[in-house]
């Protein structure tokens, strides 16, 4: 009897730091999307500002609340498109050391991002289409070193298109480099290069291209 008793204190001295634990995990859970959508304000204020955005999401270490909502692919998302737009061909000019640094960073981001989206066609095709336009902000003189560059261009949109028939701003984007002269002169693309060499391209607007 005296065995059971203590049993049951046990249990129920350790049943109390298992409840607290859940509720700050029910908490912290909570947390994850109001903080995902404030740092999405911020970003969208002030897109080209260099800062920490969608780390430590949530309020417990290891970020568990993100852990168990999945939300890893997303926020690192987020994270890519938000580096893309320190280095936008589109609105940055390219003129330091440390810019050029952060363009081939970027480019590594997207690339990543382009064949680890497997499950989000919408998100992996936008990744293949910042690549593109990053790969056609590279400058050559070189005949031979331009016509590889736009075929990787071409093959990362058509990755896009292939992955996500809707994505617009790669139809956009292909459809102005198929009117370059050069591009008549290239062998078949295979679209299923592209995320492999990996260039994405930008968030377009209707009537805009790269």
């Amino acid at each position: 009897m005296k065995t059971r008793v203590w049993a049951i204190r046990i249990a129920a001295i350790l049943a109390v730091p298992a409840a607290i634990a859940l509720a700050l995990l029910a908490v912290d859970v909570l947390r994850v999307p109001r903080e995902v959508a404030a740092d999405d304000v911020r970003f969208q204020a002030a897109p080209r500002l260099p800062r920490t955005l969608w780390r430590d999401i949530g309020f417990l270490p290891g970020s568990p609340g993100a852990r168990l909502l999945g939300a890893g692919d997303d926020v690192r998302s987020r994270q890519t498109v938000a580096l893309f737009a320190q280095v936008d061909p589109a609105k940055v000019r390219i003129s330091t050391t440390e810019q050029e640094a952060l363009r081939g960073r970027a480019q590594f981001e997207v690339t990543l991002r382009s064949r680890e989206d497997a499950g989000d066609p919408r998100r992996r095709a936008q990744h293949l289409n910042l690549l593109g336009v990053l790969t056609m902000s590279r400058f050559s003189t070189s005949g031979t070193e331009v016509a590889q560059i736009l075929a990787r261009g071409i093959g990362a949109f058509q990755s896009a298109i292939e992955v996500d028939p809707e994505s617009n701003d790669a139809k956009r984007n292909l459809e102005i480099l198929l009117r370059r002269p050069d591009a008549a002169v290239l062998p078949p693309n295979d679209p299923s290069q592209g995320g492999a060499q990996g260039r994405v391209s930008g968030r377009g607007r209707s009537g805009s291209g790269y």
